[in-house]
């Protein structure tokens, strides 16, 4: 069958409810690697879309609809109850227990909501995850739109024993002196940040005082969207800790994952160059 065009005026809202039941909404899985050892640390979940007329839809364009229509906050939730599902089962089938954790994304609609932390502590819960194998993913925006409310709520998730990640970092106005306010483990530094540093130096000059300034505050710096072993390479040299991207592997179907955390796919041979 042909992949029609998406009409103008297609309610992403009410076909996005009726694809969660009927199947259509899956999550795929990105490794997010240690640049140390080589070795897989957790997942980074994402949302995919696959509808029967027109194919993938992107995130980037049912995300921000999702988000415009409130629509979001089941979202949200569907992928962390999912999340936790899919990593129980992981573990079951290649026989470590507790090692990993799964990165899921949260936005600011999903902070406003009352029921947020009650939400989440159920859902963790009810899974048999333990919390400090789930890492909430978040933006700079989200910490600058409500910062008094986005603090409070993160010190409850941490006492909890959840980690904390900002993405995207780079690409908006946040500092890293302005996220130290915050009860955050991880950072992750954009593509775009990161992109043209091995031939641009001047970005390599950028990235330099970030990764230093981190390293003095025992903050997790992750690298997004490596693509190749150059920049792998480079980062690992910078001293950021862990990276995820293409070059590694890009976001794959639990099955997928599950072999390659059992050696089947080639994986660890295409990692000894950077891990030399």
């Amino acid at each position: 069958m042909s992949i029609l065009p998406i009409p103008v005026d297609f309610n992403y809202s009410l076909a996005f409810k009726e694809a969660l039941s009927n199947g259509q909404i899956c999550l795929n899985y990105q490794p997010i690697i240690d640049l140390n050892t080589g070795r897989v640390q957790g997942y980074e979940a994402l949302m995919r879309w696959t509808h029967p007329s027109f194919g993938s839809i992107s995130p980037g364009i049912f995300i921000p609809a999702l988000v415009e229509s409130g629509l979001i906050v089941e979202a949200s939730k569907w992928a962390l109850r999912e999340s936790c599902r899919a990593l129980k089962r992981i573990e079951g089938r290649i026989g470590q227990v507790k090692n990993l954790y799964m990165s899921v994304n949260f936005t600011a609609s999903d902070f406003a909501e009352e029921s947020f932390l009650d939400d989440l502590y159920q859902i963790i819960s009810a899974s048999d995850v333990l919390p400090t194998q789930i890492q909430l993913e978040i933006t700079e925006e989200l910490l600058m739109s409500q910062p008094d409310n986005a603090r409070k709520t993160l010190e409850l998730c941490r006492k909890a024993g959840l980690k904390i990640a900002v993405d995207d970092f780079g690409t908006g106005k946040a500092s890293l002196e302005f996220l130290q306010n915050f009860p955050i483990d991880t950072v992750k530094l954009d593509r775009v940040f990161i992109r043209g540093m091995t031939s641009h130096p001047e970005k390599l000059d950028e990235a330099k005082p970030v990764l230093s300034i981190a390293q003095k505050r025992h903050l997790t710096m992750t690298a997004e969207g490596i693509e190749t072993q150059e920049e792998a390479f480079l980062l690992k040299q910078l001293g950021c800790n862990t990276a995820q991207g293409y070059y590694f592997a890009k976001p794959l179907p639990e099955k997928d994952i599950t072999e390659l955390l059992l050696g089947n796919s080639g994986f660890s041979r295409k990692l000894e160059p950077v891990f030399a």
